[in-house]
């Protein structure tokens, strides 16, 4: 049996040296977090090798007798410590943590004042090691270690997805299992416990690399998100309507769609005379009458300054129901602008229907737009005899 335990031992300890090797080469994970998992590996190692080395010694001659006994000692307190360090390794804080630690030093103190009385273990005379009259409180106190470690588990997944949850409690089951196999039924001497401490942190290592990524991809979607938005509108920005121009370079445009362009008339003269807030005020309420008029039949894109472009789908909706809705929208908004700017906002428009351009792409439809939106935005002026110049 002896043997079979060797090659557990061993097993058990390469695949921790493997692990530390892999934290070591992680590129994201931060120098605290790798001397937190390397330390991890490292105790557990220790722990291992106490256990095994207390096997060696078992029956050894009498002269080993108190190194027997220290490492035994070494080996209960290791082992207490497992649990503290893997809530550390998951960056537990919480009173999960603080109740391991509490639990650690309550068991390390028992330990020590029962050796005299041979409570938890003793080596006899002819060094044979055994479990005391009260062993039964040390492998209490481990599995209830073991009992908040999963709690401290089920709080570090639950940030994560629910299928997560339910295999960090099956990795703290499979060393509870394992464990209460070695500490209470204790079948011929099988030692199950560090072979799934082992198994374990490989496990966690993966699912604690499964759920940096996951942070990661949540990060760059809120910042996708904020990349996407155009702060003062809250319509798509530049960022998305580039994306749009990507997507439809080798993507044919739909049929029924359209391509419209606005520019706000006289935007200058408001800044100029009026300041730049009632400029903004003058674009976020065009921009809002403009979101209004397309409803859920497009999208809609501030690229820049008082320029808009909106894709709209036909398939369900007219031009003539849009320009409407954007009229009464807009007459709305200019309620609200009320004292502030009594003029009424006229928008320079240009559009690309896809069907009369089927082979161009976006980019080639908004060119066609912008220089209609340019030619509305010139007959504007000179209708009203206004100097675009100054306004």
């Amino acid at each position: 049996m002896f043997e079979y335990y060797t090659a557990i031992f061993f097993i058990s300890v390469a695949t921790l040296i493997i692990l530390a090797l892999l934290v070591k080469e992680n590129g994201r994970l931060t120098a605290e977090q790798k001397r937190s998992f390397r330390l991890t590996y490292l105790i557990i190692s220790l722990a291992a090798l106490m256990e095994w080395l207390g096997l060696l010694l078992d029956g050894a001659p009498l002269c080993t007798r108190y190194l027997h006994i220290i490492i035994k000692c070494a080996g209960y307190i290791l082992n207490f410590s497992i649990a503290s360090f893997f809530a550390i390794q998951i960056n537990e804080k919480g009173w999960v943590k603080k109740h391991l630690r509490n639990f650690m030093c309550i068991a390390v103190v028992i330990l020590i004042i029962s050796l005299p009385f041979k409570a938890i273990f003793y080596v006899d005379g002819n060094n044979i090691y055994h479990h005391g009259k009260y062993y039964y409180v040390y492998s209490v106190i481990y599995v209830i270690m073991w009992f908040l470690l999963l709690i401290g588990f089920l709080h570090f997944g639950r940030k994560y997805e629910r299928h997560n949850i339910i295999s960090m409690i099956c990795i703290s089951l499979l060393v509870l299992v394992c464990t209460i196999i070695q500490q209470f039924i204790n079948i011929k001497g099988i030692r199950t416990c560090f072979l799934s401490v082992s198994i374990a942190s490989v496990l966690l290592f993966i699912h604690y690399e499964e759920f940096y990524q996951q942070k990661m991809d949540e990060e760059r979607k809120k910042k996708t998100i904020l990349l996407e938005k155009d702060v003062l509108t809250g319509l798509y920005s530049r960022y998305a309507y580039n994306k749009q121009l990507n997507k439809y370079k080798s993507e044919p445009m739909p049929e029924k769609m359209c391509v419209l362009l606005f520019d706000i008339n006289g935007l200058k003269k408001v800044n100029d005379t009026k300041g730049h807030e009632m400029g903004d005020a003058l674009i976020y309420a065009t921009g809002a009458s403009l979101k209004e008029a397309v409803a859920n039949q497009g999208q809609i894109f501030r690229t820049g300054g008082d320029e808009f472009v909106i894709l709209l789908d036909l398939s369900h909706y007219s031009l003539e129901q849009f320009n409407k809705q954007k009229q009464e929208s807009l007459k709305k908004y200019q309620k609200d602008l009320q004292g502030l700017y009594n003029n009424e906002i006229r928008l320079a428009m240009g559009v690309a229907m896809v069907k009369d351009y089927p082979t161009y792409t976006l980019e080639q439809l908004v060119e066609i737009a912008d220089k209609r939106m340019y030619e509305d935005k010139a007959r504007f002026y000179r209708e009203n005899h206004i100097d675009r110049r100054r306004n």
